[in-house]
């Protein structure tokens, strides 16, 4: 199966402001996110929010935000088989940004059931370094979403429940 181009991933329903990828500095060779996006303003306002987040001009019309941290906080919005949509929790209103996994399948990248979206936690970048026979070494940064585990729970029923054992040991009424 061939990989789908990243910027054909997103479905139409969410339009997507951004493709998010995995990246490693080579001068420091620590890993961390690339965003690339059509507006300057959003790449400029996203490394901003991170320290040592900075700016690169891409291609013609697109823009690079480099932030040079291995984990960001995020909301995760949908996935399927290829990739996932996610919103950076601490400005969500910086729009959609998709993230293509291809190759790696999607028990890999998402560490929760796809029923289980939307889910915020962090999305880090496993660094991977494999040496072949003929002892080069190659290199992976495989992405990987981890839910919170402090999420609010589904509300449930119990207030009816409890209500139910207060009138079963409530004394009966006289006639």
């Amino acid at each position: 199966m061939a990989a789908r181009n990243p910027r054909d991933v997103m479905p139409e329903r969410n339009p997507c402001d951004g493709r998010l990828s995995p990246w490693a500095d080579a001068a420091a060779d620590a890993p961390g996110w690339l965003i690339t996006t059509a507006s300057r303003r959003l790449a400029v306002a996203v490394a901003t929010t991170v320290s040592n987040g900075t700016v690169h001009c891409h291609e013609k019309d697109e823009w690079q935000a480099r932030i040079p941290q291995p984990v960001l906080i995020v909301v995760v919005i949908g996935a399927d088989h290829g990739a996932l949509w996610c919103r950076l929790s601490a400005q969500p209103h910086y729009g959609v940004l998709v993230l293509a996994f291809v190759p790696w399948p999607v028990t890999t990248v998402l560490k929760c059931p796809l029923t289980a979206l939307p889910a915020q936690g962090r999305l880090s970048v496993r660094d991977v370094r494999v040496i072949t026979r003929m002892g080069r070494t190659v290199r992976y940064l495989i992405p990987a979403f981890t839910p919170d585990l402090h999420r609010p729970q589904q509300e449930t029923h119990a207030s009816t429940r409890d209500s139910d054992v207060q009138v079963a040991n409530r004394p009966a009424l006289p006639r």
